[in-house]
C-alpha cells in the first residue's frame, strides 16, 4: 500500500454496520432514503460536478440526495465525492465503481494525472469563468457540510476520515490543478467545521487540526499566488466569523508571516484578517505580541511601493500602537510620520493618525497647534503644507482651529523655542486649511483612487465670521514678511463678504499695493482685488481710480533720460503695473506701443526692468486678443493687423533674448512669454467666423521648437550629475528649482494645448529617470494627459524617446555586444522600465500606446538589416503592459518579421530576439487570469 494511503481501522463488517445504523437514525432525522422520482433525476446520469456547476442547480436537493446515497452505500457516495474533486480540477478520469476500501488516494491521483495529458497548465480554476466556479464549489461544500453536520454522519468517523484524507493527499500533489482546487475545497470544509456546534468533540478537533497542518500551513507557502491568497483569506474568515474555533492565539503568527509574501493580494488578505483579529478583544493581546515580533516587517511594508499595502501597514501599526505604544521606537515613529507628506492620499492620511499629538486629549488647542507646527518644520518645508492639511482634513479638527490660530498669531506664545519661523508656518497652515475647507479639492500632486469633493458646509461664511474681524490686524502685523502677507492677502477669496466689508478690504489692500515691492505679494493682491471687484458693480469707480493711479505713477517715473539707469521708483511702479495688468485690462491707457518700443531699442533696460517690460507686453497682447474676439462695431481689419504686427515684433524680441541674453532671469521670462503666446495665438482661433481673427493665428515653425529645446537642454537638463540634482532639491535652491520647473512646464504646455506634435516631448521624457526627483511629477502629468489625448501618438512618443537614447549609445558603441554590456545601455533599460511603470495604472487607456510601441520597436529592429536587434531588449521592458489579446497580436507580428526558427539560434547575435520572444511567450501563458477582468471592463 502507498505511503500516502490513509487506512481505516475497521473490520470487514464496518460498512454493513454503518448502513444499518444510518438507516435506523435516518428516521429520527426525517431523511427520506427511498428511491423517489426527484432522487432519480438528481442522481442518474449526472456527476456531482455537472450538477453543482449547472445553471439550474438546487444545492440543497443535491446534498440531500448525496446523503441518501451515503446512507445506502457509503463507499459509492465517497467515490462520487472524490470524483467531484477530480472533475472540478479539470481531470476526466473516472474512478472505478469497484474501488474498495481502504482507498489508496495516492494511486487514484497518479492514475488521474495521466488523463491531463499536456494540458494540465490550464484547468477550471484558471479559466475565464473561474469566479463562478469558485462560487459554486464553495457554496456546494458549505451546503454539503451543513447537511452532514445535521446528521450522525459527522460523527461516524467514516465520512470525515476518508474525505479529509483524500483532500489532504490531493492538496499536497505536485499537479497544480489538483493542489489548487483541493485547497479551496479543504479550506471551505475547515470553515464549515469551524461553525459546527461540536466544538468540544475531540475527533472533530483532531481532524480540523490535521487539515490545518497538512493543508493550510503547507499551502499558505505554495508557489501559486492564488493558493496563498485563498489560504490567507480563509484564515481571516475563521477569525472573524468563528473566533472560538480550533485556532490557538499563537497561530496569529502565520498571518504575520504571510505579510512577507511578495504578492500584493496575499498581503492584502493577511492585513484584512489582522484588522479583524485586532478588533477581537479575545485575540487582541496575541495580535499585539506578534506585531511586536514582526514590527520590522510591518515597518518595511509602510514604505512599500504598493500604495494599498503601505496604507494597510500603517493602519495596522496604528491599531497596534493604540494598544501598545512601545511597539514603535522613536526612529520607527519618525519614519512613518514622514509619510504624512506622501503623494498617495490614503498613505498620508493613515500616517497622520500616528503623529503623537493625535492621541493627546489632555492638552489645549494652542498646545496641539504648537506640536503640529514643530512637527511640520521638522519633517518638511512650506511647499508641502498643502499635503499636511490634506492628510488631516476631515479626520482631525486641529487644522480647522482657526480661532486659536488667529489668537496665537496676534499674541505669539511666550516660549523661548517659538521663533518667527513658527508664526510663518502657522499662517501657512491656516491659509491652506481655509482653502481646502472652501474648495474641498485634493491638492495638486496628491493621488487618490476615489477623488471626493469635500468642502466644509457654509465654509465661506464661517471663514468670514472667524477671520474677518482680525484680518486687517494680521496684515498690519505681518506686513514686513512677504510670504506671510501673500498668504493673508489670499484669504478674502475664500470668504462670504457683504458691501461694507468689501469696501474696507479694498481700501486696505489698495493702499498696501502702492507701498509693497515684492512680486509675490503684488500678484496675490491683484488677484484678490479682481475677486473683490467682481462681487459688485458698485466698486467699478474704486477700480478705475486704483488703475489710473498706478499708470500715472509709472508714466511719471518713466520720464527720465534713456541713458540713465532706471530709478528704484520706476522699478516699483513697473512691478505694480505688471501685477495689475495680469488681472485688469489697461488698454485705454495705450501702453502697448511705448512698451514695445522700449523692448526693441538698442540700449536694453536693466535685467529687472526688462523682465517686467516683457510681462507687461505679454499682458497687453493677451488683453488685445480678448478684446478683439468679443468686440463689435470696430474696424476689425485694422485692429487685427496692428495686433498681428505687435505680436511678430514682440516674438522677435523674446526669441532673441532666449538665445542671446546672458541674464538667465531674462531668458527664462522671455521663454515663458513665448510659450504662452504660442498657446494663446494657436489654431483655436480657427473656430472664429471672422476672417480677421483667423489671420491672427501664429503657426509655429520647426525653428521655433529647436530654439526652445536648446534652451531647455542647457538650462533645465544641463547638469545630470547625481549630486547636482540632489542639491537642486535642497531648500536653499528652491527658487532655482521653481524657475526650472516653470520652464519645463511652459514647454510641455505646448503639447497639452495641441500647439506642437506630441512626439517633440521626447526631448524631456528621455530625462525621466535621471531627473525624476525634481521633475518627475511634471513629466508624469504629461504622460497621463498624452494618453488621454491620443494613445497611438503617445506610443510613438515613447518609442521615439527610447530610440533617441538608443541611437546615441550606438554611436558611442558601434559593436552591439559592447553596447549591450555598457553602463549607458543599462541606464536605458532602467529608463524604459520607469516609463513602462507609468502605464500600469491605466493599462486599458494605454492599450493602443503599448501595441504601437511594440510594433514600431519590432519594425525598427527588422528594417535595419538586423543590426539593431539589441533594441528589442529595450522594447521587452513594455511586455508586462500588454493586454492578453494584444500579446497574441504582437506575437504574430514578431513571427511575421522574424520566423520562430530563428529563436533556436544560440549565437550571441540573436540573443535579444530570443529573450524578447521568450518573455512574450511567458507573458502570454500568465496573462489569461490577469487580464480577464480588465477586458470585461473594457
Amino acid at each position: 500500500m502507498s505511503s500516502t494511503s490513509i487506512e481505516l481501522n475497521a473490520e470487514d463488517s464496518e460498512q454493513s454496520y454503518l448502513s444499518n445504523n444510518l438507516e435506523e437514525t435516518s428516521q429520527h432525522y426525517s431523511i427520506d432514503v427511498s428511491d423517489n422520482k426527484e432522487n432519480e433525476d438528481t442522481q442518474s446520469g449526472y456527476s456531482l460536478f455537472t450538477l453543482v456547476s449547472g445553471k439550474n442547480k438546487r444545492l440543497k436537493n443535491i446534498c440531500q440526495a448525496w446523503i441518501r446515497c451515503y446512507m445506502n452505500n457509503p463507499t459509492d457516495a465517497l467515490i462520487k465525492l472524490m470524483q467531484f474533486v477530480l472533475e472540478a480540477s479539470g481531470c476526466n478520469y473516472q474512478i472505478p465503481q469497484s474501488q474498495n476500501l481502504p482507498f489508496d488516494f495516492g494511486n487514484i491521483l497518479i492514475t488521474a494525472t495521466a488523463h491531463f495529458g499536456n494540458k494540465s497548465v490550464q484547468y477550471p480554476m484558471t479559466m475565464k469563468m473561474r469566479y463562478l466556479l469558485v462560487k459554486n464549489i464553495s457554496q456546494f461544500v458549505k451546503e454539503l457540510m451543513n447537511s452532514v453536520i445535521s446528521t450522525p454522519i459527522i460523527l461516524d468517523d467514516y465520512f470525515l476520515k476518508n474525505i479529509t484524507g483524500f483532500v489532504m493527499v490531493a492538496a499536497d500533489s505536485k499537479v497544480r490543478a489538483f493542489r489548487h482546487t483541493t485547497t479551496l475545497i479543504a479550506l471551505k470544509m475547515m470553515t464549515a467545521l469551524s461553525a459546527t456546534v461540536f466544538l468540544a468533540n475531540v475527533r472533530l478537533r483532531q481532524i480540523w487540526l490535521q487539515l490545518f497542518a497538512k493543508v493550510y500551513l503547507e499551502r499558505c507557502m505554495d508557489c501559486v499566488e492564488h493558493i496563498r491568497q485563498m489560504s490567507a483569506a480563509e484564515f481571516g474568515v475563521w477569525i472573524k466569523e468563528y473566533p472560538n474555533c480550533y485556532l490557538n492565539p499563537d497561530d496569529v503568527k502565520y498571518l504575520f508571516v504571510s505579510l512577507q509574501d511578495n504578492a500584493v493580494k496575499v498581503c492584502e488578505c493577511s492585513f484584512q484578517a489582522l484588522f479583524k483579529l485586532h478588533a477581537n478583544a479575545l485575540l487582541r493581546v496575541a495580535c499585539v505580541e506578534q506585531g511586536i515580533k514582526y514590527r520590522n516587517t510591518l515597518l518595511g511594508l509602510t514604505m512599500s511601493a504598493e500604495n494599498e499595502i503601505s496604507q494597510m501597514a500603517i493602519q495596522l501599526v496604528g491599531d497596534l500602537y493604540r494598544s501598545s505604544p512601545h511597539i514603535l521606537d522613536e526612529n520607527m515613529q519618525l519614519a512613518i510620520e514622514s509619510l504624512v507628506f506622501a503623494a498617495h492620499r490614503g498613505v498620508a492620511q493613515a500616517a497622520a493618525a500616528l503623529v503623537p499629538f493625535h492621541y493627546r486629549d489632555d492638552i489645549s488647542e494652542p498646545e496641539l497647534l504648537q506640536i503640529l507646527v514643530k512637527f511640520f518644520l521638522r519633517v518638511a518645508g512650506h511647499e508641502h503644507c498643502a499635503f499636511l492639511i490634506d492628510a488631516y482634513y476631515g479626520r482631525n479638527d486641529i487644522v480647522l482651529a482657526w480661532s486659536s490660530m488667529i489668537s496665537m498669531l496676534l499674541t505669539p506664545p511666550n516660549l523661548e523655542s517659538w521663533r518667527r519661523e513658527e508664526n510663518s508656518c502657522l499662517i501657512e497652515i491656516m491659509s491652506r486649511a481655509i482653502k481646502q475647507a472652501v474648495s474641498g479639492e485634493v491638492p495638486p500632486g496628491r493621488y487618490t483612487e476615489y477623488p471626493v469633493h469635500q468642502p466644509l458646509l457654509n465654509a465661506k461664511k464661517l471663514v468670514a465670521t472667524v477671520l474677518l474681524p482680525d484680518l486687517a490686524a494680521l496684515m498690519r502685523q505681518y506686513r514686513d514678511h512677504s510670504n506671510d502677507l501673500r498668504n493673508l492677502l489670499e484669504l478674502p477669496q475664500y470668504m462670504f463678504l457683504q458691501g461694507p466689508q468689501v469696501k474696507a478690504l479694498l481700501d486696505q489692500i489698495g493702499d498696501m499695493m502702492f507701498e509693497e515691492q515684492e512680486n509675490c505679494v503684488l500678484r496675490m493682491g491683484a488677484q484678490t482685488l479682481e475677486h473683490l471687484y467682481d462681487q459688485s458693480d458698485s466698486n467699478d469707480n474704486h477700480c478705475k481710480q486704483l488703475l489710473n493711479r498706478a499708470v500715472t505713477n509709472y508714466i511719471i517715473a518713466s520720464k527720465q533720460s534713456p541713458s540713465e539707469e532706471p530709478s528704484q521708483r520706476l522699478l516699483v511702479t513697473l512691478r505694480l503695473l505688471s501685477a495689475l495688468y495680469a488681472h485688469f485690462d489697461l488698454r485705454e491707457w495705450q501702453l502697448s506701443d511705448p512698451v514695445l518700443l522700449i523692448l526693441r531699442q538698442d540700449s536694453a533696460p536693466c535685467p529687472k526692468a526688462l523682465c517686467l517690460y516683457l510681462k507687461l507686453m505679454y499682458s497687453s497682447l493677451s488683453w488685445d486678443l480678448k478684446y478683439l474676439t468679443h468686440a463689435d462695431n470696430i474696424d476689425m481689419a485694422e485692429e487685427c493687423r496692428a495686433l498681428r504686427q505687435r505680436l511678430e515684433l514682440f516674438l522677435l524680441v523674446t526669441t532673441s533674448l532666449i538665445e542671446h541674453s546672458t541674464e538667465l532671469k531674462v531668458s527664462c521670462t522671455a521663454f515663458v512669454c513665448t510659450c504662452d503666446l504660442f498657446c494663446l495665438f494657436a489654431d483655436e482661433l480657427r473656430q472664429s467666423e471672422d476672417t480677421n481673427i483667423l489671420g491672427l493665428e501664429y503657426r509655429t515653425k520647426s525653428s521655433d521648437y529647436v530654439l526652445l529645446e536648446r534652451f531647455l537642454e542647457r538650462y533645465v537638463f544641463a547638469d545630470a550629475d547625481v549630486e547636482a540634482i540632489h542639491k537642486l532639491t535642497q531648500p536653499e535652491q528652491f527658487a532655482q528649482l521653481q524657475s526650472k520647473r516653470r520652464i519645463l512646464t511652459s514647454y510641455l504646455k505646448l503639447s497639452f494645448h495641441n500647439v506642437m506634435v506630441m512626439m517633440r516631448t521626447s526631448i524631456a521624457l528621455q530625462h525621466y529617470r535621471t531627473f525624476h526627483l525634481p521633475y518627475g511629477d511634471i513629466m508624469r502629468s504629461l504622460m497621463e494627459r498624452s494618453i488621454a489625448m491620443n494613445p497611438p501618438n503617445f506610443g510613438m512618443t515613447l518609442m521615439h524617446t527610447i530610440l533617441m537614447v538608443y541611437k546615441r549609445i550606438r554611436v558611442n558603441y558601434p559593436d552591439a555586444s559592447v553596447a549591450a554590456t555598457s553602463l549607458d545601455f543599462a541606464e536605458l533599460i532602467r529608463l524604459a522600465e520607469m516609463l513602462a511603470e507609468q502605464l500600469n495604472s491605466s493599462q486599458l487607456e494605454a492599450r493602443q500606446s503599448v501595441v504601437v510601441l511594440h510594433r514600431a520597436g519590432i519594425r525598427f529592429a527588422s528594417d535595419h538589416q538586423n543590426s539593431n536587434l539589441l533594441f528589442l531588449s529595450v522594447t521587452q521592458q513594455f511586455i508586462p503592459q500588454l493586454l492578453a489579446q494584444d500579446m497574441l497580436d504582437v506575437h504574430r507580428f514578431l513571427n511575421t518579421n522574424y520566423p520562430s526558427n530563428l529563436s533556436n539560434s544560440s549565437t550571441e547575435y540573436w540573443l535579444s530576439l530570443v529573450s524578447y520572444r521568450n518573455a512574450l511567450d511567458i507573458a502570454i501563458a500568465k496573462s489569461c487570469r490577469r487580464d480577464f477582468h480588465l477586458q470585461q471592463e473594457e
